[in-house]
């Protein structure tokens, strides 16, 4: 059995302030980093933006270091990833391709590294991805099991004849906002059930997704499964790390990349799923070692397993993300997001207007981070909203000022 884990890092989340950086990577990335090169037999995938490799290259060089100790011993693969965060569905092709560009650029100087797969940030998909993945010479990505189950057959979930899918998440949703300790327990067993059917259903086999101008590998990652194993750590009732490997081994003769696991690296030593209980990297390393006692449970990259296995099905997945609807309406509905977007086409309105040599790169940076989904998702903190506010507002006026001199300006000396 092949697997790996993936860990997450994105120093603009949208629930730590930047006050809280330094204590971020003091409690969470330092010792995590450490731990993982520390243990034997491990390869496990790290996905850090690029807006956080720039802050860590300027500020805490000493993470960058570690992160290249782990390459270089084959224990890490780094995935590329849009340079903010964004929701790539929800951008025009331009913004997309200057995303994975910069994420690039920052990849190369940083790290000296030119990643093979890709992360799509809340794991939002379309099928243009697989074709502009593959012009920036990506040869896998990962995406969301679930979105691609519902994707087959392809239903449109906008009839009303359709049933809604009920996501793994969904048990969590119902589990908390159950009211009353009856309530609480009955709901709390029926999403571990729920889960765990989920987990056993899993499928992890690789797929070649077909999408507009070429196809890709995609490899699954099923919510079901973190869902289980971060419950595992935190120590609920009747779910343990013994009980995921126990889990895992019913995927013994998997020839699939099993993928039981994938959460922020900030979960661990900084940011707490649960009031008072605050994961440390011991925890993270129980769970793998727990793993590891599996028989025939070999950890290994992503790279490496796709050079002995090829994806023997052709699919397709629909546009989505892996929000408990699989939709994208998390990143549009809120009043915030709809003025946040059309600053932004405001902004893009300009570049359209302008000649390619008139657009800085100050100027698109200051646009993609505008794009951050962290600052419009889930519950960001007023911070980062208004950050996301302020790159609109900075690419508008830069922008503005240049077509300004170009045109109006230029025609009113005449």
């Amino acid at each position: 059995m092949y697997s790996t884990i993936i860990l997450h890092a994105n120093l603009q989340y949208a629930e730590i302030p930047v006050s809280e950086i330094p204590k971020v990577v003091k409690h969470s990335y330092v010792p995590v980093i450490s731990a993982l090169l520390e243990m034997p037999k491990i390869e496990v995938v790290l996905n850090f933006t690029g807006v956080t490799l720039e802050i860590l290259n300027s500020e805490y060089p000493e993470v960058i270091e570690l992160i290249k100790l782990g390459i270089d011993k084959g224990k890490f693969e780094l995935t590329g990833c849009g340079y903010s965060h964004p929701i790539f569905p929800l951008l025009p092709i331009e913004d997309i391709k200057k995303q994975i560009e910069f994420n690039q650029r920052v990849l190369k100087k940083v790290m000296n590294y030119e990643p093979k797969g890709f992360w799509l940030p809340e794991l939002a998909y379309d099928p243009l991805l697989p074709g502009i993945l593959k012009n920036f010479d990506f040869s896998y990505v990962f995406i969301d099991e679930e979105l691609y189950n519902m994707s087959n057959p392809l239903l449109n979930d906008a009839n009303l004849y359709n049933s809604p899918y009920y996501s793994a998440t969904h048990y969590i949703i119902d589990f908390l906002k159950a009211k009353g300790l009856l309530r609480k327990i009955s709901n709390f067993n029926k999403a571990r059930k729920g889960i765990t059917k989920y987990c056993k259903r899993a499928n992890f086999s690789p797929v070649e997704l077909k999408g507009v101008k070429g196809t890709i590998t995609g490899l699954k990652v099923p919510q079901a499964w973190s869902i289980f194993s971060t419950a595992s750590v935190l120590g609920f009732p009747f779910i343990n790390p013994k009980k995921v490997a126990k889990l895992l081994s019913k995927f013994k003769d998997s020839t699939g990349l099993v993928i039981p696991y994938g959460t922020d690296i900030e979960f661990f030593g900084y940011r707490s799923f649960i009031e008072g209980k605050l994961l440390t990297e011991e925890d993270l390393k129980n769970l793998i070692q727990q793993m590891l006692k599996v028989k025939g449970f070999e950890m290994i990259l992503p790279s490496k397993y796709l050079e002995k296995h090829k994806p023997k099905d052709l699919g397709y997945m629909k546009t989505g993300s892996w929000a408990p609807r699989r939709r994208l309406d998390l990143w549009t509905e809120d009043e915030d997001n709809k003025k946040l977007e059309r600053l932004c086409q405001e902004a893009r309105w300009y570049f359209s207007h302008l000649p390619e040599a008139d657009i800085t790169e100050d100027m698109w940076k200051h646009l993609l981070l505008a794009e951050n989904s962290d600052g419009r998702g889930w519950d960001p903190i007023p911070e980062r909203r208004l950050d996301c506010f302020a790159h609109a507002y900075e690419a508008i006026s830069e922008a503005r000022e240049k077509y300004l001199v170009r045109y109006i300006r230029k025609t009113a000396k005449k």
